[in-house]
C-alpha cells in the first residue's frame, strides 16, 4: 500500500507517515504537517508550457489544466517523485539532471515542490495514463492565465525565467 511521509512547512520530512487512502483526506493531516505534492513544468524550446487535462471523471480538479505532478510517495525525494509521476501521467522519461527548482509553497494541507526543465516533447509520444487525462497540449504563458485550471501558484516564478 502506497505511503506518504507529511512534511513541515519548510518541506522537510517528519517522520509521521499516513497512507495513501488516509491521505486523501485534509482532515488526517494534523496541524502544523503538510503532505508533499510535486509538479514539473516541461517548458520548449518556444518558452511553451505543456499542460494536462485531467479527466472528467477525476474526483479532485476534474477537466482542469495543470502540471506532471502528485503526491510524494515514502522514502522518495521531490525529484524522484517528479519524474515517476511524469513518466506515468504521460509516458516521457526525464533525467534528474535536468531538472531545476522553480518554486515551494504551502496551502492549509500540502506542500507544493515545483521544478521545471527545458525539453522538446512531441505530444505525439506522450502516452497518457488514461484514468488520470484526457490531452495534453503546449501554451504559450499568456494563455495560461485564461485557463480553468487546478493552480498555477508557480505562474509569477515561471515568468521570472522566460
Amino acid at each position: 500500500m502506497e505511503k506518504h511521509e507529511l512534511v513541515d512547512r519548510n518541506g522537510n520530512k517528519t517522520g509521521k507517515i499516513l497512507t495513501h487512502i488516509e491521505a486523501r483526506n485534509p482532515d488526517n493531516v494534523p496541524e502544523g504537517y503538510y503532505i508533499s505534492v510535486v509538479g514539473v513544468l516541461i517548458i520548449n524550446s518556444n518558452n511553451e508550457i505543456l499542460l494536462q487535462k485531467r479527466s472528467r471523471l477525476k474526483r479532485a480538479n476534474p477537466s482542469k489544466w495543470g502540471i506532471c505532478g502528485g503526491k510524494v510517495d515514502f522514502g522518495e525525494t521531490t525529484l524522484d517523485a517528479g519524474i515517476r509521476e511524469t513518466f506515468e501521467e504521460i509516458g516521457i522519461t526525464l533525467n534528474i539532471d535536468d531538472l531545476k527548482f522553480l518554486s515551494m509553497d504551502t496551502n492549509e494541507k500540502a506542500h507544493f515542490t515545483v521544478y521545471y526543465v527545458r525539453k522538446d516533447i512531441d505530444i505525439d509520444e506522450c502516452k497518457l495514463q488514461e484514468e488520470e487525462l484526457e490531452e495534453v497540449k503546449y501554451f504559450k504563458i499568456e494563455e495560461l492565465e485564461d485557463l480553468d485550471n487546478e493552480g498555477f501558484e508557480w505562474l509569477n516564478a515561471l515568468k521570472k525565467i522566460i
